[in-house]
């Protein structure tokens, strides 16, 4: 029998024996959904998930290996890499700054939350003490989704799962976008002054990746302006 024949056979039989659903949405709550199937079903794409797909662009950013590439570089003049040193050193700068205001702003809205809950404790307003704590907790969590909700949902979560997906070759829409870069920062602010149990480790990365991302190109469609500065660095491997 052919191997062809046999995931043939292997297919027709789980397709015989496999609810299918067209779409997640269309599911009840018990309902068995398509995000998590069995590793024997041959997973069949709907027009729905296609569309998905083909929204996502792969960036080709590996260097060639092959011997006209090579005896191109021995041709070429040796250089010091010192823009790419100078480089390495802006990003270094900008991502610790970056860093220190935004821990530096969790301290002040924490401090103030605090403190003034510390005031009323002290003055033997239980109750309002915690409505204040609970209050301003749910206010600033309520802040900080809405900013990524209505604003950037590309900045939603800790932005992990995108730079490991652009770094395998896939250009995910925004994520390195400016305004991805504020909305991260103060609605990470926002989240971990509330008290919920995240940290910026995680978001500190992605705006990271934001700097290195825009700050190497010297450029920016968003704001408008190209700088004749490190143009050398304007393409997918160096970004």
């Amino acid at each position: 029998m052919s191997l062809r024949h046999t995931k043939k056979t292997t297919r027709s039989m789980y397709d015989d024996h496999t609810e299918v659903h067209p779409t997640d949405d269309r599911s009840g709550f018990f309902a068995r959904g398509r995000d998590f199937e069995s590793r024997y079903v041959n997973h069949s794409y709907t027009e729905q998930e296609k569309e998905v797909l083909a929204s996502y662009e792969s960036v080709d950013y590996l260097p060639p290996h092959s011997h006209v590439y090579r005896n191109w570089l021995r041709q070429q003049p040796a250089r010091l890499d010192w823009d790419r040193w100078m480089m390495m050193g802006f990003i270094g700068f900008a991502i610790g700054f970056i860093g220190f205001l935004l821990h530096q702003l969790i301290d002040l809205i924490s401090e103030f939350k605090w403190e003034l809950a510390q005031k009323l404790i002290d003055e033997d307003r239980m109750a309002v003490a915690w409505v204040f704590v609970t209050g301003f907790s749910l206010a600033l969590v309520l802040i900080g989704s809405s900013m990524v909700v209505f604003f950037r949902p590309s900045a939603a979560g800790s932005g992990l799962p995108e730079l490991i997906g652009y770094l395998n070759g896939a250009l995910v829409r925004h994520i390195f976008n400016i305004k991805t870069l504020v909305v991260k920062f103060f609605s990470c602010a926002c989240a971990v002054s509330s008290g919920l149990p995240v940290g910026p480790e995680g978001p500190m990365i992605h705006m990271g990746s934001l700097v290195g991302a825009g700050l190497s190109q010297f450029k920016s469609v968003t704001l408008g302006f190209s700088l004749p500065f490190f143009e050398r660095f304007r393409n997918p491997e160096d970004r």
